[in-house]
């Protein structure tokens, strides 16, 4: 049993050997090519600050009525 799994083992070895090579997978652009251009790089801040002032607390139900997409008095 042994002799036949490896010679198994091995026919397929030998026979991928024979196989061709498989396709180059290139991209679409290298970035060397001059004639890609240069694309428009703008600075992005990783971390942004935007100042806030506490406020008063609110009605909380008139607060969820004015977000409920449902008719006022039309129920769940």
């Amino acid at each position: 049993m042994k002799i036949s799994v490896s010679a198994a083992l091995g026919a397929s070895l030998v026979l991928g050997g024979c196989n061709t090579m498989p396709p180059e997978v290139t991209p679409a652009f290298t970035p060397a090519d001059p004639t890609y251009g240069i694309t428009d790089n703008h600075y992005h801040p990783v971390v942004s600050y935007t100042h806030r002032e506490p406020t008063d607390p609110k009605n909380w139900r008139k607060l969820n009525d004015d977000l409920s997409p449902a008719n006022k008095g039309a129920g769940s």
